[in-house]
């Protein structure tokens, strides 16, 4: 079980770095007032860390309600 676990974290890892690769070119964001450029691959992920982010606040907001 150890080895599955192993091989799908290596498996996601290549995938994920396909990904940034295939998606560095630099897109333009716009958020309220301000204004920036960053590869679309850390604009993504920084959109699923806020995701996360949201999901575990509201999971624990829930646990303490």
């Amino acid at each position: 079980m150890k080895n599955v676990k192993l091989a799908v974290a290596i498996a996601l890892a290549v995938l994920v770095v396909i990904f940034a690769i295939q998606n560095a070119e630099p897109v333009g964001v716009e958020f309220l007032i301000w204004t920036w450029t960053a590869s679309r691959a850390l604009v993504l992920f920084l959109v699923f860390l806020a995701g996360v982010a949201v999901g575990w606040l509201g999971r624990a907001a829930r646990r303490r309600a």
